[in-house]
């Protein structure tokens, strides 16, 4: 089973997206993943990758790829597993950071008990079934048979409109896991996640000021 993660880094407010992917670097080399091998794709969204990419991500061995920003993030990530040839992405948005190790191995271990689904580090009812898109990851087979092409209004829909790839996979007769530390949690039993229990950090759990 080959993992690949993706990381989003958008071209846009260079002066909030670069200080942001200096801290994902940053925090993987402080809090690594484990023992799961996998490879590292960085979407620039909205332009080329150039030298200053190269040095903003150093010194992880990432690969970057292209996209042209059409449905900002989800589009990057649509794009990248209609190219990547590996089982499983990790999603990341751009303001994912880490505070422990062995994040991926955790990751994996719930897949690999749980079965195909899509897995996510926080999870909600409200406003609709869904998976905060900061953090998901699935099979990438499975992921490129969601029906729609995420455009830039749409992508609110996908993470938790009527058409939310969480409410999507439970739909079509799988699972959407809630996985903290310590718990793998199917949809009818999610709830609020502390960031002691939380695999990842971004920029809600940040700007909220958890402990």
């Amino acid at each position: 089973m080959t993992v690949a993660l993706i990381y989003v880094h958008p071209r846009q407010k260079q002066k909030v997206y670069v200080p942001a992917a200096k801290q994902f670097v940053a925090s993987y080399m402080n809090h690594p993943p484990g023992a799961t091998p996998h490879d590292i794709f960085v979407v620039v969204n909205g332009d080329r990758p150039n030298q200053s990419d190269v040095n903003t991500f150093k010194p992880l061995p990432v690969q970057f790829l292209q996209h042209d920003n059409f449905g900002k993030d989800i589009g990057a990530f649509q794009m990248a597993a209609r190219t990547i040839p590996h089982d499983i992405i990790v999603c990341l948005g751009a303001n994912v950071h880490f505070r422990r190790g062995g994040w991926l191995d955790v990751m994996m271990n719930a897949m690999n008990k749980f079965g195909p689904g899509i897995y996510g580090a926080y999870a909600f009812h409200e406003p609709g079934i869904h998976i905060r898109t900061t953090c998901f990851w699935l099979p990438r087979e499975m992921f490129n048979l969601y029906p729609h092409n995420i455009g830039n209004e749409s992508r609110y829909d996908f993470e938790h409109g009527p058409n939310s790839i969480a409410k999507w996979s439970i739909d079509v007769g799988f699972e959407a896991w809630m996985v903290t530390w310590d718990h793998v949690l199917p949809h009818p039993q999610w709830r609020h996640v502390e960031n002691h229990e939380a695999l990842i950090l971004d920029q809600h759990s940040d700007r909220i000021g958890y402990k």
